[in-house]
Parts: C-alpha cells; sequence; structure tokens
C-alpha cells in the first residue's frame, strides 16, 4: 500500500491513427491542475501524429512518447507501464478525458487517506454523436459479478498502486478481455476502494465493445478457467450458465438502452451529468 504524502501519478495512452481523439485526450490530461507522468504509446500511427506529439509541452507535467509497431493495444499498454515511474498509475486511451481539472489531485487525496492498493471510480459512457450515454457505476464490488463479466469495472476509471499494479501486469496481448483478467487478479490480492463520483468519459466503440458475443464469453471463460472461477467448477456448467446470464444482462441493457434514446428523442431530453468529484 501506498503510504507517501505527496504521491506521483502515471498516466499511460494508447493511440493508432486517432489524432482527433487523442487531442481530447491531451487537453484533459495537460489541464490538471496536480503535475502527471504522462506516456503516450503510438503504434506508429505516421509523420502527422509525431508532429503533434512533438508539440505536447507542459511547465507542470512530464510528458514522454513513443511512435512504433506494436503487437496490439494490450502489448503497448504494456510498453507505457514500462516507461513509468508514479506510484499509482491509470491507462487512459485516446479519447479517454478526465473530468475535471483536479480529478487527479482528489483521486490521489483518497489514496492517501484511505491506504488504498487500488480505487474504482465511476465513468460516464459518450456515444457517437458526443452525449452521454450512461454512468458505468458498480459501487459494491464483488468477485462474482466479475468473474462472470456482469459487474465488470472500466479501466478507464481505475487507478492502480504500483505495487498492485506490478504483481498482475503484464496485459494476456491474446485476449481482448485482458483488462478483465487483470482486474480479476488485483481483486483477488485486494478488495477495490470505490469512489462513487465520475472521474472519467470513455467514448462507445472500442475494440473489445465491437466483438462478436460468443467471442466475448469463450475470452470470459477461458479466464475463469485459467483462475479457477469456473461456475460449479465445471467448464460446461459454467459455459451453459455464464451464457444465459451474461445474455440475459446483454439482451435487457440493449433494450431498455433502446428504450430510452426512444423517450428522450419523443421529450427532447438535454439531461447531462454532472461529472463532478467531492473536495
Amino acid at each position: 500500500m501506498i503510504e507517501e504524502k505527496a504521491l506521483t501519478i502515471s498516466i499511460v495512452t494508447c493511440s493508432f491513427k486517432d489524432l482527433a481523439n487523442l487531442k481530447e485526450t491531451a487537453d484533459s490530461v495537460l489541464k490538471q491542475d496536480y503535475p502527471v507522468e504522462w506516456i503516450i504509446v503510438d503504434a506508429d500511427s505516421g509523420q502527422e501524429h509525431r508532429v503533434f506529439l512533438n508539440s505536447l509541452k507542459s511547465g507542470t507535467h512530464k510528458i514522454k512518447w513513443v511512435s512504433e509497431k506494436d503487437k496490439g493495444i494490450y502489448d503497448g499498454m504494456n510498453k507505457g507501464f514500462n516507461m513509468t515511474t508514479g506510484q499509482v498509475l491509470i491507462f487512459l486511451n485516446s479519447g479517454d478525458e478526465l473530468v475535471e481539472s483536479d480529478t487527479v489531485r482528489k483521486v490521489l487525496k483518497v489514496f492517501n487517506e484511505t491506504k488504498c492498493s487500488w480505487a474504482v471510480a465511476l465513468a460516464v459512457r459518450i456515444d457517437g454523436e458526443g452525449h452521454p450515454r450512461a454512468v458505468w457505476e458498480y459501487l459494491k464490488p464483488e468477485m462474482g459479478g466479475l468473474a462472470l463479466g456482469t459487474r465488470t469495472f472500466c479501466h478507464q476509471s481505475t487507478f492502480y498502486s504500483r505495487e498492485l499494479i506490478t504483481a498482475v501486469l503484464p496485459y494476456d496481448n491474446t485476449n481482448l478481455a485482458a483488462d478483465h483478467l487483470l482486474n480479476i487478479r488485483a481483486f483477488k490480492r485486494a478488495v477495490p476502494h470505490m469512489i462513487p463520483q465520475v472521474t472519467t468519459l470513455f467514448k462507445d466503440g472500442g475494440v473489445s465493445a465491437n466483438r462478436p458475443f460468443r467471442a466475448a464469453m469463450k475470452d470470459l471463460h477461458r479466464i475463469r478457467a485459467e483462475e479457477k472461477l469456473l461456475l460449479g467448477n465445471s467448464k460446461l456448467i459454467d459455459v451453459l450458465t455464464s451464457t444465459f446470464v451474461v445474455f440475459l444482462v446483454k439482451f435487457g441493457g440493449f433494450s431498455w438502452n433502446l428504450m430510452r434514446k426512444i423517450s428522450r428523442k419523443l421529450v427532447k431530453d438535454e439531461h447531462r451529468v454532472s461529472p463532478t468529484i467531492s473536495s
């Protein structure tokens, strides 16, 4: 656990041919009123990206970047971690944003006060039009739902102590649910402290979000098998039960989101989530 009063934080951002979103992430990181170490791992997006990366300057923050081919997003995240020095870490990828200029300072205050090994806050999912879609919130962490995939943590609002993240890395680059696997391994070592406020905005449309349902279930089953968390301690029971349960959750979530989208159109709802963290 972290005990120092003046904590340091590293933010790792992976990007590939996504300059517009990377610029949005840059705006949110560089406006932080607490010094951060920002590591950008670009998967060789081209000269325009390198020009932008080379233009990043800050008198407050330490910026390091690399632009070269890699073997995928999790390979890039592993590479980014190896470049960090911070006591607290977050993986905030291209297009993700910290909601306020004092978000980092307030999160580190939580680490100081609770002496936690890791913390999970809320995140707001943004749709393709830039509007808030839903708040990703699981305020009562428990291994069952995490392992099943019905109560996963949003990695964009998950903060790790260096001690913990070092123990559970590297990310498995062969598994598109590698962030999920990482959090299961972290949970086995310590229950996360839950921060009941929004720290992060993240956009729909990531690689894992667009996978076929069957592929996602296969990855989750493999994770449970590796971590000895199979339902009923049986591969067959695990496949049948988990697929049925997660399908119901997914189908129900789809129905609810569709109904909510239609209702917003009908009533011209202009509601926006208030992304604030208490001081």
